[in-house]
């Protein structure tokens, strides 16, 4: 981040390392960042599960990065 940016943060994760949430101001703006690793064989249902836990501790402005482990399959039908 740039020296020239006015951030003040706090930082959260869980002992397990899933994610980081980084909150903060940037520019006088609540700023919430979450990095998140989505462990196998769910990663969608635990995605859903930890943003509904840290629902009340997210900004408005949040961006939201990470490695999901999500796969995406392709149905084909016969015809």
């Amino acid at each position: 981040m740039s020296d020239k940016i006015d951030f003040n943060s706090k930082n959260k994760g869980d002992k397990e390392g899933h994610y980081i949430m980084i909150r903060g101001l940037i520019q006088r703006e609540d700023m919430t960042t979450i990095n998140m690793y989505a462990t196998n064989p769910r990663p969608p249902r635990y995605i859903k599960q930890k943003l509904l836990q840290l629902k009340r501790k997210i900004y408005p402005n949040t961006i939201i990065v990470g490695e999901f482990n999500a796969t995406f399959s392709i149905r084909y039908s016969q015809h």
